[in-house]
């Protein structure tokens, strides 16, 4: 067990306890007590107390521990400067309405006044702004009358005829139950019409007088006096017409609007009835008709593409299968009284009159049709001159 000790003066044992010897080192300046330690065989610690010998140099800074505990906190720091103002919120709700304030004191009373006017008004202004007027404004007059009816333009009520009661005649000769027709009629030649009555409407019956409606024909009246009520009228006597050649009737009814400075006779607009004879084109075998008895065959036969009560004049005919079947002639027929068309234009196009499509008009055949309601005229009929004449969708225009 070696020890090495500086310049010793002198080495002792002091003491030994177990495992553990202490020994004095004893030097001329001051004596040092080693501990020696057994700590395995043939090693020895030695614990001496700490020499007197020069600090050592101070080592590296070790890792940093762990943060302690938060101090207290500091006093309160000084108040800052007060910064710029931001902008306007937007508008609160509407605060409840505020007690009512005392009533004020009542004021002076007015002169005594009436709305009326004392005495009758002459008007002597000459401006025709004031033209409409009913001159001189009578006594009793209100003012608020007189300012309306110089500041206000009159507007004149209207009045409409909403419909007709009538009744047709059958082809059995007796008439059916009355109906109301919106829209008037159109009726073959010699079908009789009953009319018994009418409804009306006026938009402001104010402005209208009492008895003032009256029913007309044709502008003629028939019967007037009836009350301004909108209410259904029945005329005193039935209306029955019947006509044997093409006619027509138009109904109305008026009234008088006197709610401005003068009467006017206000009119609906007109319910007409038509009396038109038949007008027939179309297909059949029948080559040729030399009797009023053919005649009447071959137009009873005939109920298409055209078969239509016509008033008087141009007519248009879009043909028909059974018109372009080889097996069948064209047949135009219409009353002997319209006479000679100017043309008979096929597709809007080319004139068949004199062509090879139709009888040259020297040749045609006129006879004697009775209608179902016992009117005879004399008809005229052209026939194709070949069979299947015209195409399907073709366009016959018969002109005058």
């Amino acid at each position: 067990m070696p020890v090495s000790v500086s310049q010793p003066s002198k080495i002792a044992v002091s003491s030994s306890n177990g495992g553990v010897i202490n020994i004095s080192v004893i030097a001329s300046e001051e004596t040092k007590v080693v501990s020696l330690t057994t700590a395995a065989a043939n090693n020895v610690s030695i614990a001496g107390a700490i020499g007197a010998g020069p600090a050592g140099a101070t080592g590296p800074q070790g890792p940093q521990g762990p943060q302690g505990e938060q101090g207290p906190a500091g006093a309160d720091g000084a108040t800052g400067a007060q910064g710029e103002t931001g902008p306007q919120g937007p508008q609160g709700p509407q605060g409840e309405t505020g007690a009512a304030g005392a009533d004020g004191a009542d004021g002076a009373d007015g002169a005594d006044g009436s709305p009326n006017i004392a005495s009758a008004i002459n008007i002597s202004n000459e401006d025709p702004a004031f033209s409409h007027m009913t001159d001189p404004i009578a006594a009793g007059t209100s003012v608020e009358a007189i300012l309306r009816d110089m500041l206000e333009k009159y507007n004149l009520t209207t009045i409409s005829l909403t419909n007709i009661s009538r009744a047709l005649q059958g082809t059995n000769g007796n008439y059916g139950s009355f109906s109301n027709d919106t829209n008037g009629e159109t009726v073959e030649v010699g079908q009789g019409v009953k009319i018994q009555g009418f409804n009306y409407n006026i938009v402001d019956n104010t402005q209208t007088g009492d008895t003032s409606v009256a029913f007309l024909e044709n502008n003629s009246t028939v019967e007037s006096g009836f009350a301004d009520d909108n209410a259904a009228k029945t005329l005193a006597t039935t209306i029955e017409r019947d006509f044997t050649s093409q006619t027509t009737k138009s109904y109305k009814v008026t009234a008088i609007d006197n709610g401005g400075s003068s009467d006017v006779t206000i009119s609906s607009s007109p319910h007409t009835y038509r009396w038109y004879f038949k007008v027939k084109t179309g297909a059949s075998t029948t080559e040729s008709i030399s009797s009023n008895q053919d005649a009447q065959t071959l137009f009873d036969a005939i109920t298409s593409p055209y078969d239509s009560l016509t008033a008087q004049g141009d007519f248009t005919v879009t043909a028909n299968a059974a018109m372009d079947n080889n097996s069948n002639y064209t047949w135009i027929i219409y009353p002997n009284a319209w006479g000679t068309p100017n043309q008979i234009l096929l597709d809007g196009q080319f004139n068949i009159l004199n062509g090879n499509d139709l009888n040259d008009p020297t040749t045609l055949v006129t006879y004697d049709i009775t209608n179902d309601y016992g009117v005879t005229t004399t008809y005229r009929f052209y026939r194709s001159k070949f069979k299947g004449a015209f195409d399907v969708n073709q366009t016959i225009k018969v002109d005058f």
